[in-house]
């Protein structure tokens, strides 16, 4: 089983470097439609030869004033994705206007299953959205964590209650904005349930000469020998995707492969 993750930056096409910031500022503003298309087909290009089970995506947009108002997801679907599934990342009951610079702002996911999943909404914070996702044998719950420490804290808490809430194999997966480190995930982590799986491969995000790992892959102690993951790069973005393997143990590599992130510009 093979789960890929990524977040799209909205396809501004701005890989986190100076260079790229500075050329393709305006981008935040508007951002071409040829601009978005060359990232997009480069993403499904990788998801053919992934050959994914499941892919979750954030930063995707529905159609908003920035990008032309121009839906992103249907391009990624495919014929052989039987559940698929895209939603605002703001809370549930909030409706933006049609030039509000919120509107269009998602998540989604990609599977080539029928899979049961429940789209929820965390208490507090603006970027609410958590995909809780049943793979056969394994639940998977995809956030996106605020960027102020106070809210993110009480996000995290707020997502390891609903991640004890069954005794199954689970992942925890997304963007989670930390900002202070992997003692940021400790609500997560404390009990010894979780394992952070790809903590040893280094960054997965990039602002100019900084490098951070925001992109946590945290897997259940049932899950953990059973696991492999991968850093993917992701030019037009400025988070690199994730590419998890579930199998066992003697079916997976020992190697983890970690792409240079010290890409030109």
């Amino acid at each position: 089983m093979r789960i890929v993750y990524a977040n799209l930056g909205y396809a501004r096409d701005i890989d986190g470097s100076f260079t790229k910031h500075v050329k393709r500022v305006h981008h935040h503003i508007f951002t071409p439609r040829d601009v978005q298309l060359r990232g997009l087909h480069f993403l499904k290009q990788t998801l053919r030869e992934l050959q994914p089970d499941l892919s979750c995506f954030l930063e995707i947009d529905q159609g908003s004033l920035t990008n032309g108002f121009f839906d992103q997801f249907p391009l990624l679907c495919e014929a052989h994705h039987q559940t698929v599934r895209i939603d605002g990342k703001y809370s549930a009951d909030k409706q933006f206007r049609r030039l509000s610079i919120s509107r269009g702002k998602s998540s989604a996911f990609l599977a080539t299953g029928q899979l049961p999943y429940t789209a929820r909404y965390l208490q507090h914070g603006k970027k609410r959205l958590v995909y809780d996702i049943d793979l056969p044998g394994v639940r998977v719950l995809l956030a996106h964590c605020s960027l102020l420490g106070k809210v993110r804290e009480r996000q995290l808490h707020q997502l390891a209650d609903w991640a004890s809430e069954r005794d199954t194999p689970t992942i925890v997966i997304g963007d989670f904005n930390m900002f202070r480190g992997p003692r940021e995930l400790a609500p997560l982590l404390k009990d010894g349930r979780f394992t952070y799986l790809n903590e040893a491969l280094g960054p997965t995000f990039r602002l100019g000469p900084w490098r951070a790992s925001l992109d946590p892959c945290l897997v259940s102690s049932d899950l953990a020998s059973r696991c492999r993951v991968e850093i993917v790069d992701m030019p037009f973005s400025d988070h690199q995707m994730l590419m998890l393997d579930i199998g066992e143990p003697h079916e997976l590599q020992t190697s983890l492969a970690k792409p240079d992130l010290a890409r030109a510009g």
